[in-house]
């Protein structure tokens, strides 16, 4: 299983979750077990930094799409879900929940056709500013998580990490500086940093908090 497919919309391992098409426009409906074999990944060993997250995005410009309600629900037991600011569909990770199997419901945004998207990403924003050092760091923990979701031979052949792509909310165009006095564009929210593009030494200035820290993968 490619690297890529496990971060960006249209995988194969998620649409797999669904268990059917939404009955209404933007309902979708999951088995928790399934849900569940994905978060698992991080409680293991290798990756503090980083973790696996769910989203839904706008199908045509990768924008996030808003929840407006997500739950559980097994037999006559209804738990309500919170959602952040981020708009993450967080669910409870807990085994005891995998064994009773209950069905995660989620209302997306209406008016928009949205993907479920599972991505790696860092725990925490990044802000103000980013070394060389940070982003050789959060790098190898970011593959490692993906070997994880990959499988035992996914390291076989998938893209290496190579970097950190930047999100932004708000900003869709703009430059990002560095210490060095290079440039890097933000195009549709995004910078991508290659840490080969860098020196031991410079750091990256950033605008604003990130929203999100992926992968950067060589492809």
């Amino acid at each position: 299983m490619k690297r890529s497919s496990l971060i960006y919309l249209g995988l194969s391992v998620i649409i797999g979750l669904m268990l059917i098409k939404p009955a209404l426009a933007q309902q979708y409906r999951f088995n928790y077990s399934k849900l569940y074999t994905q978060m698992k990944n991080n409680l293991e060993e290798g990756h503090p930094d980083v973790k696996v997250a769910f989203f839904f995005q706008e199908h045509q410009s990768s924008t996030i799409c808003r929840i407006d309600k997500a739950w559980m629900e097994k037999d006559k037991h209804y738990e309500a879900l919170a959602i952040p600011p981020s708009q993450e569909l967080i669910v409870p990770l807990d085994d005891n929940l995998r064994q009773v199997g209950p069905l995660v419901y989620v209302d997306a945004e209406q008016g928009k056709v949205c993907d479920f998207s599972m991505v790696v990403m860092t725990k925490a924003p990044l802000s103000k500013q980013v070394s060389y050092q940070q982003i050789e760091h959060l790098m190898p923990q970011m593959s490692k998580m993906l070997d994880d979701l990959g499988g035992m031979f996914s390291s076989w052949f998938s893209p290496k990490v190579i970097g950190l792509t930047l999100e932004f909310q708000d900003l869709e165009q703009g430059l990002l500086t560095t210490s060095k006095h290079q440039q890097i564009e933000i195009v549709a929210g995004k910078a991508r940093v290659n840490l080969a593009n860098l020196e031991p030494d410079e750091l990256v200035y950033l605008p604003q908090p990130t929203f999100r820290v992926l992968p950067l993968l060589d492809k």
